[in-house]
């Protein structure tokens, strides 16, 4: 500030102001300047937050990566799980063609396929189970993308607070600037008419 202070009055003593007057105008812009100084949005602000942004999607963006992975596996298991059953009942078939041809064995074959029946049963209420966890899984799916939804919203908000504030502070340093040289000029002028 000492440096501005002494160019500003260097240039008013040029200008034949009077010393009080020159001190005394120095004195002003650095007032308004120094209360400016706090509203002035800075390259580094920009730059921190710019790092803080990207620090807050790295987790999400991991995150979204493992519940991709988990939906991958998921399908897969699915597709294991069918092929199961698939065999299940290809297996239920050759039993029952075994009947036909050991009808001598039937007690037991009757007890395997009771046995066989249950454990479709379960497998039936284990597809089931999957499908109520699968439909879980998209709902908190659909959950996340609203919630992703929610937080780009505040970005965008946050970013539009950044542009408003970038845009009085490009205004307040215009409003400076031209104050400052009406000051000039107004002085100039009163020594040519005064």
């Amino acid at each position: 500030m000492a440096a501005m202070r002494n160019a500003t009055l260097e240039l008013l003593e040029r200008a034949n102001v009077p010393s009080g007057q020159a001190l005394a105008l120095a004195q002003a812009i650095e007032l308004e300047v120094a209360s400016q100084r706090d509203a002035m949005v800075s390259r580094s602000d920009f730059l921190d937050l710019r790092g803080e942004f990207h620090t807050e999607l790295a987790p999400l963006k991991a995150d979204v990566t493992q519940l991709k992975a988990d939906v991958a596996q998921l399908k897969a298991d699915v597709v294991q799980l069918k092929a199961d059953v698939v065999q299940l009942k290809a297996d239920v078939v050759q039993l029952k063609a075994d009947v036909v041809q050991l009808k001598a064995d039937v007690v037991q074959l009757k007890a395997d396929v009771a046995q066989l029946k249950a454990d479709v049963a379960q497998l039936k209420a284990d597809v089931v189970q999957l499908k109520a966890d699968i439909a879980d899984i998209r709902k908190e799916l659909v959950q996340l993308r609203q919630e992703m939804y929610e937080w780009k919203s505040e970005i965008r908000v946050e970013l539009h607070a950044v542009k408003a504030e970038l845009v009085r502070w490009v205004f307040t340093v215009m409003l400076g600037q031209t104050a400052v040289l009406l000051g000039g000029g107004y002085f100039i002028v009163s020594r040519f008419m005064g």
